[in-house]
């Protein structure tokens, strides 16, 4: 049954629930998306994440986990966060039926790399697993990083004898790299950079960078997800680091999650424009990239959205606050936007603001008693632009906290 509401609090399935959400594509439907992807230029990469993210495959034969319980799917329930989702390594199952999985995609895509994930495996279950353990006191593995190590080693095997080439999340590095793997760097650059450096080829995906499923602008003007990667932080960063060599980089991806996107609208409205920022960072050279210049052409794409009926963001116009505190109890706010040249105008009052009320003019503003929040709006050229923005001094001075007390 499909759920409304926030991704993590949605209700738990319950007993004799149908599975009337999700579903699976035939090979006949992979067969027309892959024709129809190459007819426009397009290689589809399938993914199936192992060990970890493996929830579907161990909710169908339970046996394939260390605690062999009996798991539903999770639908996006808090009280899942602690299931077994990854593959018991010491049991030679597996590999049998991870076999016969990547035999069926590997005739299916014509794609060179099958992306085996690899990332965020919880590994608690194989440190009390007596299967894992007899497997880690078998092939001589010091720890259960070894031990993801030597799945991934194997799986690289399986790939290997169907003519396809391994790729995964830069977790596939703890424990030591399998020799022909491709890397994609999600957790910041370090992994890239890092295996890069072992002559691997890489593709940069860093969250902060590229992860079209975070906020975009002022979280009180956007729909709730987590994180942040602003249009500027996508078009300001660059995939080949200093100190490594750039033919170990085959480029850059960006990232759309959808557990915080509930419908196709919304996939739109979170890709662009930073989808096309990341397009030009990853086909243009450095030296070739000006974000001036980029704001000013993007404005033209904003014309063709609107002609195609595609909903997109316009985060870059609203306003940044920064708090800042002033004495005991005391607030301010200082006030910025990505793209330049903009005026804002704010209110304390609660009401909204046009340009005939006062005017921000770049110094550190201060909250007045009683006021709860404060309302911003940007204009260009006399007009409005962007979203009005009203944020919650509660909110300003959460931030704070949370700035104080970072690691």
């Amino acid at each position: 049954m499909a759920r409304t509401g926030r991704w993590g609090t949605f209700q738990s399935p319950q007993p004799g629930e149908p599975a009337t959400d999700g579903g699976f594509y035939t090979q006949e439907d992979m067969k027309e998306l892959i024709k129809y992807a190459q007819d426009h230029y397009i290689t589809i990469l399938p993914e199936i994440d192992v060990p970890a993210h493996s929830l579907s495959l161990i909710a169908s034969y339970p046996n394939l986990s260390c605690t062999q319980q009996q798991y539903n799917v999770n639908p996006g329930s808090k009280s899942y966060t602690r299931a077994d989702n990854a593959l018991c390594i010491g049991n030679d199952s597996i590999f049998v039926v991870l076999d016969s999985v990547f035999t069926e995609i590997a005739n299916l895509f014509p794609n060179k790399y099958i992306h085996i994930g690899g990332d965020e495996a919880y590994k608690g279950f194989w440190q009390k697993c007596p299967k894992c353990q007899k497997r880690m006191a078998a092939e001589h593995l010091k720890n259960v990083d070894e031990l993801q190590s030597y799945f991934v080693k194997r799986i690289e095997k399986i790939l290997t004898s169907k003519g396809k080439k391994l790729i995964g999340w830069d977790e596939i590095l703890e424990g030591g790299l399998a020799p022909e793997a491709t890397v994609m760097s999600w957790r910041g650059m370090k992994g890239g950079i890092q295996a890069a450096k072992m002559n691997h080829p890489v593709v940069m995906t860093p969250w902060d960078y590229a992860y079209l499923d975070l906020y975009q602008g002022e979280p009180a003007a956007e729909p709730p997800t987590y994180g942040m990667c602003r249009l500027s932080d996508s078009y300001n960063y660059d995939p080949v680091p200093e100190g490594v060599d750039a033919k170990y980089i085959l480029g850059g991806q960006g990232n759309l999650w959808t557990e915080s996107v509930p419908n196709f609208r919304q996939v739109e409205y979170m890709t662009w424009p930073r989808g096309i920022a990341l397009a030009e960072v990853y086909w243009s050279p450095r030296n070739k990239r000006n974000w001036s210049d980029f704001v000013q052409r993007l404005e033209t794409h904003f014309t063709r959205l609107d002609a195609a009926h595609i909903k997109y963001a316009t985060s870059a116009y609203n306003a940044i606050a920064t708090p800042k505190r002033v004495g005991t109890d005391g607030l301010q706010v200082t006030l910025t936007t990505e793209v330049k040249g903009l005026r804002l105008y704010y209110t304390f009052d609660q009401t909204n603001p046009d340009n005939f009320y006062p005017e921000y003019k770049g110094e550190a503003i201060t909250f007045p008693k009683g006021a709860s929040q404060i309302n911003i709006i940007s204009y260009k050229n006399d007009k409005p632009i962007g979203t009005q923005v009203n944020i919650k001094k509660e909110d300003l001075e959460k931030r704070l906290y949370e700035r104080k007390h970072e690691y």
